[in-house]
């Protein structure tokens, strides 16, 4: 018996050969997935650690990455995840020491990048390779309109990019280069380019040496400049003359409506001459003059000129610590009375006025005696006078061994002039002595010779005559 063997296919009849030897589609990476493992193969190529917070937040249009001490490596495997990135517009590397060379890699990424408009590159060590790189970027990225490159090491030398780069750069809103070392070559190129620009508004320069001719050309560029909004020229040294071609740049400068002149050496006498150029600009707001060599005197000179200005448009004055008197007090009180709006910063409140001509008179005591009982000094001495006249005296014995102890201890002199006797004579009683007695022998002893009479010493019952004089 044979028995017939039959074979069955477990192959869907349906399906094609073609489409059973073909791989199981594979699912689709996303951006931001991709743009995770680029980084992570990076950090692992240059062997670096990854940071943590863009792990977290790969797709975040604000990427703050500040103090990760990264390195110039850890800069550029960002970099290569920042090239194919279209999310990101807010990018702070603050403190993170890139160095020239990390920013190397991240110019690459930015100038072909059209998302990012903030720049935080401060404090990484950049120096003037750095300056070179950010001159050659901010020319060709036409997006950023935020750069903060505080703390870096520029020099003088490095001015001039910066200079261009506020010349040229049509879309920079705000620069700050705080905390380098630019000085008064710095000021002029500076100056130059502020005279020129019309997009910059912000400006931060404080904490550097702008001072003398560079302070006098820094000033010249903000008197023709059109566009800046917001100076801050804090700790630079300004100075006198620096201070005086400010004044004089207030005076026709209709855009600038904050100004920050704060620890510049400025005098009672320079507050002065500001005040009076101040007196003529009705558009700044924010006025900012603490810690400079001033006292309250100054300070009033700045609300005098508030006062005097009906269009001024002042919200805030800040003094920082300065010390203010009471004159200044006033003031601030007449100006919060016309304008309650403005806010002014001070220090401790002195009980004192510098100003002498705004003190109170002082009271007369004479006057306030009158007031108070209705009669002059006089009549209140007239009236003393004549309730004392004629009034009897006792001295007590205390009184009197207290005497005789006194003369005891001067050499006997009491015994010299008024002999033992009396003073045994007045020893544990009491004396009595008229007035009008006492008058008769204050002038038989003062009085002319011939006017001199004779004494009765009521105690020992003798006469006794007055030396003549």
């Amino acid at each position: 018996m044979s028995i017939k063997m039959e074979t069955f296919s477990l192959r869907p009849k349906f399906l094609r050969e073609e489409t059973l030897l073909e791989d199981p589609p594979k699912k689709c990476m996303e951006a931001q997935d991709i743009k995770v493992k680029l980084y992570l193969r990076e950090c692992e190529r240059l062997r670096v650690i990854p940071v943590s917070a863009f792990l977290r937040a790969p797709n975040s249009r604000v990427l703050k990455l500040k103090h990760y001490n990264m390195g110039p490596n850890g800069a550029r495997a960002l970099a290569a995840a920042l090239m194919i990135d279209t999310v990101v517009s807010f990018l702070d590397l603050e403190g993170n020491f890139i160095t020239s060379v990390g920013l190397a890699s991240l110019k690459e990424a930015l100038c072909d990048q059209n998302y990012v408009t903030y720049l935080n590159i401060s404090d990484n060590k950049l120096g003037s390779r750095g300056a070179e790189l950010i001159g050659r970027m901010m020319l060709s990225n036409h997006h950023i309109d935020t750069l903060h490159a505080s703390r870096n090491g520029f020099t003088d030398a490095d001015a001039s990019i910066f200079a261009n780069i506020i010349k040229d750069n049509r879309t920079l809103k705000e620069l700050v280069i705080s905390g380098n070392e630019f000085e008064e070559g710095a000021g002029c190129a500076l100056g130059a380019a502020l005279a020129s620009s019309e997009t910059l508004e912000k400006l931060d320069v404080s904490w550097n040496h702008i001072r003398k001719r560079g302070a006098l050309e820094f000033a010249q560029g903000i008197k023709e400049n059109v566009g800046l909004r917001t100076l801050d020229v804090s700790f630079n040294g300004f100075g006198t003359e620096g201070t005086a071609y400010m004044g004089q740049a207030l005076t026709t400068n209709r855009s600038l409506l904050e100004l920050d002149m704060s620890k510049n050496r400025i005098t009672n006498i320079d507050m002065k001459i500001l005040a009076k150029q101040l007196a003529q600009n009705d558009n700044i707001q924010v006025l900012r003059l603490g810690d400079n060599l001033i006292n309250a005197l100054g300070a009033m000179d700045i609300l005098r000129a508030v006062l005097a200005l009906e269009t001024s448009s002042v919200q805030l004055i800040d003094f920082g610590t300065t010390c203010v008197d009471q004159g200044f007090l006033k003031l601030l009180a007449e100006l919060q009375e016309q304008r309650p709006h403005v806010r002014v910063i001070h220090g401790r409140e002195q009980n004192v006025y510098l100003d002498e001509s705004m003190a109170p008179p002082v009271e007369n005591p004479d006057q306030a005696l009158s007031e108070f009982s209705g009669e002059t000094p006089d009549d209140a001495v007239a009236e003393f006078e004549k309730a004392d006249k004629g009034r009897t005296y006792v001295v007590d014995a205390d009184d009197n061994r207290g005497d005789a102890v006194d003369n005891e201890t001067s050499g006997g002199d009491a015994d010299a002039v008024g002999g033992g006797e009396g003073k045994e004579g007045i020893e544990g009683e009491a004396t009595e002595f008229n007035e009008h007695e006492l008058d008769a022998e204050v002038s038989a002893v003062t009085g002319e010779p011939d006017t001199q009479v004779a004494l009765v010493d009521a105690r020992d019952g003798g006469v006794t005559e007055t030396p003549d004089i």
